[in-house]
């Protein structure tokens, strides 16, 4: 009886080793070519593929930087503005749950919709109209002073993207008030925990 408590305890942990290191082995290798950026020759970032399928890891509607001028109230009926929401790769966003931060050449996508209301059953509310573009937030050594660059890709048509000078109010907006790492982490509820009390 002792001798197969024995075997069965041995046998438990080898099981338990071998799924650890099936997990360390899977957090550190190498993210799939097809979720990481590619550049062509002259630097321009080229449009990534597939990022509907990434973690969606925010999303806001009618989100300004600048305020409303003065005097300006919301019409009844009045669109909000446009929906935004933000995707990061899954081996991005794993990495950001098990180390509480951004590793090299992740991307963060922020995906234009317009507001409608135009379809049936909908009597009130607004919904998510067609895409409007989108811009890539890219963390990655050596494109940008701040660690960060930002490349925009307005159509369907848009193949790559330089990166937006590093003049551009962006750079000093995200350095200002950026709750983590030039990231609006504040607007991302799947990464705040992880990330907004470092």
């Amino acid at each position: 009886m002792n001798t197969r408590l024995r075997l069965s305890g041995r046998l438990t942990g080898a099981v338990v080793l071998v799924a650890l290191a099936t997990a360390g082995a899977a957090s550190t290798s190498a993210p799939p070519d097809d979720e990481r950026p590619h550049f062509t020759a002259s630097g321009a970032l080229l449009r990534p593929t597939g990022w509907e399928r990434w973690v969606m890891v925010g999303a806001s509607i009618g989100l300004s930087y600048a305020a409303a001028p003065a005097g300006q109230t919301a019409r009844a009926g009045q669109a909000p503005g446009m929906f935004h929401n933000v995707y990061l790769q899954p081996w991005a966003y794993r990495y950001v749950l098990e180390r509480g931060s951004f590793p090299d050449e992740a991307m963060l996508v922020l995906a234009f919709y317009g507001a409608s209301q135009k379809s049936a059953p909908a009597k009130a509310g607004f919904y998510e109209a067609e895409g409007m573009g989108f811009e890539v937030h890219l963390k990655k050594s050596g494109v940008d002073s701040t660690g960060w660059g930002f490349y925009g890709f307005g159509d369907s048509a848009t193949a790559q993207a330089m990166k937006v000078p590093a003049q551009a109010a962006c750079y000093s907006c995200h350095a200002r008030e950026a709750a983590f790492d030039n990231a609006f982490v504040q607007f991302y509820p799947a990464l705040r925990p992880y990330m907004r009390n470092k």
